[in-house]
């Protein structure tokens, strides 16, 4: 259930929690690269905040019309599964699952994700200081101007040119892209200074309580990056995810009673499709499938420019926040 203008928390986790996304520097460039292009791809999507671990990742966002927010996943998991694959030799299936994505339905709860994405390495016993992981993560633009830049590879450029004699060197395909974040809404009126003041309160506030319990030293960087990409934790910790995230009690409930109405309403409609796919679909020949059906809007939703976008488009981004690059097929 994707409703409009909500803030959602999206957790993607690896193939069996294998260490395919390691905070290296080249890792970390190509991530903010997807996540540039895919913000670019599909501007109806703000991005608040988010930490790549080495095998999951935590990321808050909302869209104005939720089936762009679901398309703008597809795209940077199909994105990031293809990089890191390329950049470690993996082959096989990346992403343990479908991305977990769960609805923040107050502005407190909003917040409180906000710490817990900050969070993200400094609880875990990873590092002792939120700027020490040097995987891709949104903390140094929270703590700066609210920009990171990464490295988006043109990889259908890169293939075409590689049919010719003599081919361009590898860098030729690199862009550089900015990644820009977007401050959470009830903070959106602060001025630059206030805003960045809020964010190491965050920081602080996390590092202090991650302090106050740890009982060892921090793992460190040097032990995080000789892990092989292809190894395991030795324990997880998983628990099921939450219905939605909220500060209340009240607000979880009714959250799940609207929860409960939308599940109804969509089984009873789901079976009135499969009962009546020959009247609804008359084009299809017979013995086939209709493709999946687009994300319905509310009545009340007028149609909004990129809604609905292509999840491969054409040209390219911006090279740089001034003027756009021409188009590059």
């Amino acid at each position: 259930m994707y409703r409009p203008k909500s803030i959602f928390e999206i957790m993607s986790r690896t193939v069996e929690e294998r260490f395919l996304l390691p905070p290296t520097e080249e890792g970390r460039l190509l991530i903010l690269g997807v996540l540039a292009r895919a913000l670019w791809a599909y501007p109806l999507v703000h991005l608040y905040a988010f930490t790549f671990l080495s095998n999951h990742y935590h990321l808050l966002a909302s869209a104005l019309d939720g089936g762009t927010l679901a398309r703008f996943i597809g795209y940077i998991n199909s994105n990031i599964a293809r990089e890191m694959g390329r950049l470690h030799g993996w082959k096989g299936r990346f992403w343990d699952d479908r991305a977990s994505v769960i609805e923040v339905v107050d502005d407190d709860a909003v917040v409180d994700r906000l710490r817990y994405v900050i969070s993200q390495g400094v609880k875990e016993g990873l590092v002792g200081h939120a700027l020490d992981w040097t995987g891709a993560s949104s903390t140094p633009a929270l703590l700066g101007d609210m920009k990171l830049e990464g490295i988006w590879v043109n990889r259908d450029r890169q293939t075409r040119a590689a049919r010719r004699v003599n081919p361009p060197a590898p860098e030729s395909f690199e862009e550089a892209l900015q990644v820009k974040l977007t401050p959470l809404p009830q903070w959106a009126h602060l001025a630059a200074a206030e805003l960045r003041a809020r964010h190491q309160a965050l920081v602080d506030d996390v590092e202090a309580s991650a302090s106050s319990i740890r009982t060892a030293p921090p793992l460190g960087m040097a032990a995080i990056l000789a892990q092989s990409p292809f190894a395991r934790p030795a324990e997880s910790k998983r628990s099921s995810p939450p219905p939605c995230h909220a500060s209340t009690a009240a607000m979880r409930s009714a959250f799940r009673a609207t929860y409960r109405a939308f599940v109804e309403a969509f089984r009873a409609a789901a079976l009135s499709i499969r009962d009546t796919a020959h009247e609804l679909f008359p084009g299809f020949p017979p013995h086939g499938f209709p493709r999946p059906l687009a994300f319905v809007p509310a009545p009340s939703e007028a149609p909004r420019p990129g809604a609905r976008s292509c999840q491969w488009p054409s040209g390219s981004p911006p090279v740089t926040t001034t003027q756009p690059a021409a188009p590059s097929g």
